[in-house]
């Protein structure tokens, strides 16, 4: 019954995912004359700016790799050490997780055998009282060894590289929202409205 009432209570929850949601713009043009001259300037310098943008992440990306290379086997030695840390506590953690449920076996068979073999009379005040059955495990269920996690991740040199690349180099130059400022100098209307990127259901 309570995995019933668990497996329920996720469902609801992952029902109850709000959406989220990003800024997008609408652009209404300036009227005709100089106004459209001006955006002609501001289509050019978002262009440049893209293309300038596209070189710096490009040299960025080649830096990233390379420093990546330099570093990979420094982090692979530490990598080797925490594995076999990681090892040796997995192997403590096995070996205790078999003798908890040697134990609990135990417990559960006598636990079950005084209940039933020493039913309590009405108005016996010197009996031990065992519920029919416990709502959360027998008694000691708590007491079960902790494990110690996912093995550490083997660094590799995409995975450095990508790391890398996510804190240097840039994901966004600045153009869009410098053509938005050129856009609205030149008489244009830039106005932004909220569009919902997921979990937007139906």
């Amino acid at each position: 019954m309570f995995r019933y009432f668990v497996f329920w209570l996720v469902i609801g929850l992952a029902g109850c995912v709000s959406p989220q949601y990003q800024t997008a713009y609408r652009f209404t043009p300036p009227p005709a004359g100089a106004g459209k001259v001006c955006l002609t300037r501001c289509d050019a310098s978002l262009a440049q700016c893209k293309n300038q943008c596209a070189a710096k992440t490009s040299q960025c990306l080649a830096k990233a790799r390379s420093q990546a290379q330099s570093e990979l086997p420094v982090l692979l030695g530490a990598w080797e050490r925490e594995i076999l840390v990681w090892e040796k506590a997995m192997d403590r953690y096995e070996t205790e997780l078999r003798f908890w449920e040697m134990e609990m076996r135990q417990r559960r068979l006598m636990y079950d055998l005084q209940r039933d073999l020493r039913p309590c009379r009405p108005g016996e005040r010197h009996c031990t009282r065992y519920p029919r059955r416990p709502h959360f495990g027998y008694p000691g269920a708590w007491d079960r060894p902790e494990s110690p996690g996912p093995a550490p991740k083997r660094p590799t040199l995409a995975s450095e590289t990508a790391r890398i690349q996510a804190e240097t180099c840039p994901n966004d130059c600045g153009c869009d929202a410098s053509y938005r400022q050129c856009y609205a100098s030149c008489g244009g209307n830039v106005q932004p409205y909220q569009v919902c990127s997921k979990n937007c259901g139906g």
